[in-house]
């Protein structure tokens, strides 16, 4: 299973050598910017992240603002914010505008953050599930819509479950239909 990877970023580098400190795992990739311009270079490098945990106050740029762009560029990206200025109105600014997994204040306790990043990647995975869960069952879909056609199945000849039972004498015809034509001498 491919590691997870983690932005983080905050302006105090402490901050981000506590955090890394606290996640350090084999099965985590942790990345770090220390301002906005740098992690959106790092995006574009890596290829994006599973989870982004970044501080409410940039120097460029609020931690919500970045989040927000984020979710446009990056929808499937977990974002996280945390802040040591926490107040009600940046917290629902921050839930609407990028969508916010979670909100963590400073200081935080140390489980409490690694079960936040857990429970986060776990999301994570269920909506890369999702994903290809839903691409499976829509060529399943394709595949039955090409056979209806090719074969002339009418949605009634379906049951009430939708299972299609197989005339054994339809498809008895059409194998000797197949046989006469491609094998008109019978198969040595």
């Amino acid at each position: 299973m491919p590691k997870h990877k983690i932005l983080l970023l905050d302006d105090e580098q402490n901050i981000i050598n506590s955090v890394t400190r606290i996640l350090r795992s084999d099965e985590l990739e942790i990345f770090s910017a220390n301002d906005a311009d740098s992690a959106w270079d790092l995006l574009k490098k890596i290829n994006g992240v599973d989870l982004i945990i970044s501080d409410n106050k940039l120097p460029t740029i609020s931690g919500v603002e970045f989040l927000t762009k984020v979710r446009q560029l990056y929808p499937d990206t977990i974002r996280i914010l945390i802040t040591g200025y926490p107040d009600l109105e940046s917290t629902i600014r921050a839930i609407n505008a990028g969508q916010i997994y979670r909100f963590i204040t400073k200081p935080w306790e140390n489980e409490e953050l690694i079960m936040i990043v857990k429970q986060a990647l776990d999301y994570c995975d269920i909506l890369k599930d999702n994903r290809a869960l839903i691409a499976l069952a829509r060529k399943q879909s394709e595949a039955l819509n090409t056979m209806q056609k090719r074969y002339n199945i009418s949605q009634s000849e379906f049951d009430k479950s939708g299972i299609y039972i197989i005339d054994e004498q339809k498809v008895s015809e059409t194998l000797d239909e197949f046989m006469k034509k491609y094998y008109p001498q019978g198969i040595k």
